[in-house]
């Protein structure tokens, strides 16, 4: 039996495992309208965790959040309101029935 030595050069990085000079290039990059895939391969992390270190970013600066504890509940939650918004960018026109 011949030993046979495995080297794991492209072991893709998980979103915790990055520093915060990757998540910085990661936020820059994705705010200037580049793709998560070539992102990914440039960080050597998962495409996943490329959209999780930007959704974090993204949603979690203060003009971003919502106020969540007044008034009524709300009609739609977040993927009903994507949801709207995808029906009403196919169809401006369309009227509520």
């Amino acid at each position: 039996m011949s030993s046979e030595s495995i080297s794991i050069v492209g072991v893709m990085q998980k979103r915790s495992d990055l520093s915060d000079v990757q998540k910085g290039m990661i936020i820059g990059f994705r705010a200037k309208g580049g793709s998560t895939s070539e992102m990914a391969n440039f960080v050597n992390c998962s495409r996943a965790a490329v959209v999780k270190v930007y959704s974090v970013w993204q949603y979690g600066t203060i003009q971003n959040q919502r106020r969540g504890t007044c008034g009524a509940p709300r009609a739609i939650d977040d993927r009903g309101e994507r949801r709207l918004r995808r029906c009403v960018r196919a169809n401006r026109r369309a009227t509520v029935e």
